[in-house]
């Protein structure tokens, strides 16, 4: 089967020319709250869905103890391809590099010269799609379902779906969106045509309020996180797919693995402050499968600034100056 040419074109021409270029209403945030950065990460391929629903659904860890750093007992190698990109003050070629760095920690190696070709084509093992910068979110877990390419950070719509409450509303709980209109929502849970997406126990494109399903709205609104509303995020998601996979199924491939970094955005603070540290905290997790979401509020999680580096200037004020 050929890749589908407007998605998977720098695939195709990876196989071909063996070079890959790398390249609502939010609640306000309390400043005086720490700012956590937070990992949820599922490796699809080595459990079931079943275990996937339950380590999601799991409580928020808090300071949870360090992973121990396990590295790979078959180093991988992989080619970063752009996901989706939001705003930020670095390139994603900058983010991509720091990126290797940690994955080259646990196993994962980076199949590409400086110039973005690629060194040996026959033993690239994964793309990795790489989701980066600054977007409202509101629960920062990894995907439970709809884990093809064709889905990214959001499942992408299916059936009827309209944007507003006076018809059908499609709602993924991970995204969030207007918490005021999911409010309304709740105070009316037979309005024609509502459904939830992406929700634990819930197929996609069914509507967790039907008869018989046991998924509840408040559980729905709240998701067992600390984080019940919309919000500015600093995100890094990480999706792995099967480069052999890929050529072949196109849009149908699915993830081997993800891991979900995030930080919720501060007060005059930019994603170039705190990408190390996201990537720092996050680096045993990327392969690996959470027990709930892990939320660093202590000292791993603080922004570490480097020296400060007292510049002399040659400027000299003018001697006739006049205060």
């Amino acid at each position: 089967m050929t890749l589908p040419t407007k998605l998977l074109a720098p695939v195709a021409a990876l196989a071909a020319t063996l070079t890959l270029s790398a390249a609502g209403g939010p609640a306000p945030v309390d400043e005086r709250a720490p700012a956590p950065v937070s990992v949820s990460s599922a490796n699809y391929a080595a459990s079931s869905r079943e275990d996937i629903l339950r380590a999601v659904a799991e409580k928020d860890q808090v300071n949870p103890s360090t992973l121990a750093l396990a590295r790979l007992a078959r180093p991988q190698r992989y080619v970063f391809m752009p996901g989706e990109t939001y705003e930020a003050d670095i390139p994603y070629g900058e983010i991509c590099r720091r990126l290797s760095e940690t994955l080259a920690q646990k196993g994962f190696f980076n199949a590409t010269d400086p110039q973005g070709r690629v060194i040996d084509p026959t033993n690239v093992d994964l793309i990795l799609r790489v989701h980066s910068g600054e977007r409202t979110w509101r629960n920062p877990t990894v995907r439970e379902d709809r884990l093809t390419w064709h889905d990214g950070l959001v499942a992408r719509p299916t059936g009827r779906t309209l944007s507003t409450l006076g018809g059908d509303v499609s709602w993924e709980n991970r995204a969030g969106g207007n918490d005021d209109a999911l409010g309304a929502a709740a105070a009316n849970e037979n309005a024609r045509g509502f459904c939830f997406g992406s929700t634990p126990g819930t197929p996609a494109g069914g509507s967790p309020l039907s008869t018989g399903s046991d998924f509840s709205l408040s559980q729905a609104k709240n998701g067992g996180s600390e984080y019940t509303s919309t919000r500015e995020f600093y995100l890094i998601v990480v999706d792995a797919f099967s480069y052999t996979e890929l050529k072949e199924k196109g849009d149908r491939a699915k993830r081997l693995w993800t891991t979900f970094v995030a930080a919720p955005r501060q007060p005059d603070q930019k994603f170039s402050d705190v990408l190390n540290t996201m990537l720092r905290v996050a680096t045993p997790y990327f392969g690996e499968t959470t027990r709930g979401l892990q939320m660093f509020k202590d000292a791993r999680a603080n922004v570490q600034v480097g020296p400060t580096e007292v510049i002399e200037s040659d400027v000299k004020l003018s001697s006739d100056r006049k205060d």
